[in-house]
């Protein structure tokens, strides 16, 4: 791959981003989980991230697997929740200290 064309990872730690392009490929190749599984794992975990290019990136690969827009829906809907839950008892012990 010619230089221009590399991430900036994989111009200042190619070693590194060679070891993160195999597990990539590893974790997105045949494994023991069917890819509609995967993806609407992926949706999850982007939206969790809050990164907006992966979040399309991810919904667009959900849409192409024939996952509907519901099932996208209710994978979003059910991430909304366990974030807001961990945001809400992460640290019980703090808050009843100090709100009771």
């Amino acid at each position: 791959m010619a230089d221009d064309n590399k991430r900036w990872f994989e111009k200042q730690a190619p070693q590194m981003a060679e070891g993160w392009w195999n597990f990539y490929n590893a974790v997105e190749g045949e494994t023991v989980l069917d890819k509609k599984t995967k993806a609407l794992i992926a949706v999850a975990v982007v939206v969790h991230g809050r990164c907006p290019h992966c979040t399309e990136s991810r919904i667009k690969k959900a849409l192409a697997l024939g996952i509907s827009k519901q099932e996208i829906g209710e994978a979003i809907m059910e991430t909304a929740l366990l974030s807001s839950g961990t945001q809400i008892f992460w640290a019980k012990e703090v808050y009843d200290k100090y709100l009771g």
